[in-house]
């Protein structure tokens, strides 16, 4: 038997509704509002008509039927009754019927509220979809323009990558062979260079692009450079060493050698500047500092010794050995071979009692005019000593000519080594007579003269008139030295001047009129010209060479160029070395002369 209602458990006959105002925009009743405000008004409703329906039921009181039908709370409770009567029964079920009802209209909330849920999410979803949709577009676009923007940069910076050489060239000298050859020379040593780093590149360096250029940039005081390489006997002409420059900087437009001028460390501060303007250059992919000579380099170089990067982006070049300094710095190191000297120049001081080194002369510069190869002999102060007559008796090795340094040595660096000499005047005799100019005579008859003052310098002798031949003490013909105008021997010599022509006996093309002669004999030379032609054809050697005899021979008997200063020919050749072309015998060749021949010396 079901327990009777509580007294305070409210009737339940009266349907459950519900306002409009108490429903959700969708239909749906609100979560709180309006179920508390529907079980309040359905409380009420039910207080007040309790009593007609139990009444109307027969039943007398209400309080007969329950109690406790409505607790504290406001929430209804089944009706519970000790009888089993059909009031009871009734009211029990409208109960369970407003439950029921309630269950529904919260199945009905629930699902609205879901579709309403599920309705906003479709929305939602749909949004993110379109979104998704739009996004990939956009997405990918964003991502080919970094790529493409990516892509140019690296080939900006690929496109112009390069090497940079950079070479103290007041020390760091290319070799001896490249310097002579001039300008060719110059072409010769840039094409080297620029293979050999292209080459040792590819197979050093890691990511290095195939089509790297070389960059070379040298730095010394080229009059410095030129006049030092003079004194110590690489070149005979500090003009040698402009053309070799001229040659190295005009054979690529990326190879240049730039004169800094005289004055201390120019070059090196140079050098420090464009090291420290490309060391961190991505293009720049790697910097050759040519500095081995030099530890003063060492104070840049430390900067830079404990970083990996730097480190990795230099390559020490190496001509002479490193200095101490340098060779201690963790940087790679690299040789190029048959490119630069692997020995400082060293300058001897001259040795007076011995020939001195005279310039070479068998470049487009012919003839230094400093160099005194060629002195005329009216220069050349005779001693004051008697002179012989070779037409009475020639004494060879008895009269020693005198040498005098002609110039400043360090510019000069040659002695004028031939004197005038003249035929003795014959010595009066106590008896009117006269007697020969020999030694005997000449001191008999000065025997009772008083004593002259000998440091009295007597006047100078003019060479004597007409051709001759001059001879050492081994009857080897010596060629006169002579002075000339540098700038107009070398004019001379592009000219190409048929030198039989105008200072020989006559070229026999052009007198025979026959035309196979490739020289000029049109043009007509000055005075001076002629003098200076005279020097041009000095550099070809005479068929005859040392023994020739003929008085107005215009070639040269003996190697003029002067003596190599170090190597295996030290001292024995000439700096053309094995490629001069004058004869082993025509080098080292004494050139005092001690005899002169006049042509009636001959008949």
């Amino acid at each position: 038997m079901p327990a009777p209602l509580g007294d305070s458990d409210p009737d339940l006959d009266i349907p459950l509704t519900f306002s409009m105002a108490s429903l959700d925009p969708i239909g749906t009743p609100r979560r709180s509002g309006s179920l508390a405000s529907s079980m309040n008004g359905l409380s009420a409703t039910n207080s007040n008509s309790n009593h007609h329906v139990l009444n109307g039921l027969g039943g007398g009181s209400g309080s007969r039927f329950f109690s406790n039908s409505v607790r504290s709370n406001g929430v209804a409770t089944p009706p519970v009754e000790n009888n089993g009567s059909a009031a009871n029964l009734y009211q029990r079920f409208e109960w369970l019927k407003d439950k029921e009802s309630m269950k529904d209209k919260l199945t009905e909330e629930i699902l609205a509220r879901y579709a309403y849920l599920e309705g906003k999410h479709d929305e939602l979803v749909q949004e993110l979809e379109e979104e998704r949709s739009n996004r990939p577009t956009q997405s990918s676009n964003d991502e080919e323009m970094y790529r493409s923007y990516m892509h140019r940069m690296t080939e900006m910076l690929n496109r112009e990558a390069f090497m940079l050489i950079l070479i103290d060239g007041d020390g760091m000298i290319f070799n001896n062979v490249l310097l002579r050859l001039g300008e060719k020379g110059g072409q010769e040593a840039a094409k080297r260079l620029g293979e050999s780093v292209q080459q040792w590149a590819k197979t050093t360096l890691k990511d290095c692009p195939s089509d790297f250029k070389v960059v070379a940039r040298i730095y010394a005081n080229v009059s410095g450079l030129a006049e030092t390489c003079r004194r110590a006997g690489l070149v005979s002409s500090p003009d040698i060493i402009n053309d070799f420059i001229r040659g190295f900087t005009n054979s690529g437009d990326l190879f240049n050698f730039i004169d800094v001028g005289p004055g201390k460390d120019r070059a090196d501060v140079k050098m420090n500047a464009e090291f420290k303007l490309h060391i961190w250059n991505y293009q720049c992919r790697h910097i050759l500092f040519g500095c081995s000579h030099d530890d003063g380099f060492a104070r840049l170089l430390e900067g830079y010794a404990f970083d990996d990067e730097a480190r990795s982006r230099v390559t020490l070049l190496e001509g002479v050995k490193f200095e101490k300094e340098l060779a201690k710095l963790p940087f790679n190191k690299k040789k190029l071979d048959n490119l630069f000297r692997e020995t400082k120049i060293t300058l001897t001081p001259p040795d007076l009692l011995t020939d001195l080194p005279r310039d070479r002369h068998d470049s487009k510069n012919a003839f230094n005019p400093t160099s005194g190869v060629f002195t005329p002999a009216s220069r050349t102060p005779a001693p004051d000593t008697p002179l012989y007559s070779p037409k009475s008796f020639p004494l060879p090795g008895i009269n020693t000519p005198a040498q005098s340094v002609r110039g400043d040595l360090t510019r000069t660096n040659s002695i004028a080594s031939s004197t005038a000499v003249s035929d003795t005047p014959a010595v009066a005799t106590p008896s009117g007579g006269t007697r020969g100019g020999g030694w005997a005579n000449v001191a008999r008859a000065s025997a009772g003269l008083p004593l002259q003052d000998m440091t009295k310098k007597s006047s100078e002798i003019k060479a004597p008139p007409g051709p001759v031949i001059r001879q050492n003490k081994d009857g080897y013909r010596v060629d006169a030295h002579m002075d000339y105008n540098h700038d107009r021997v070398y004019e001379l010599k592009k000219m190409k001047y048929c030198n039989q022509h105008y200072i020989g006996r006559g070229c026999c093309h052009w007198n025979s009129g026959n035309g196979n002669c490739p020289h000029k004999h049109d043009t007509k030379l000055s005075k001076d010209d002629l003098k200076w032609l005279r020097v041009v054809a000095r550099e070809t050697v005479c068929k005859k060479g040392t023994s020739c005899m003929e008085f107005d021979c215009i070639y040269g008997h003996h190697c003029p160029y002067p003596k190599m200063t170090e190597g295996s020919l030290r001292g024995i050749g000439c700096i053309n070395g094995e490629n001069c072309r004058f004869a082993k015998e025509m080098h080292g060749m004494d050139t005092n002369v001690v005899t002169i021949l006049h042509p009636e010396d001959l008949e």
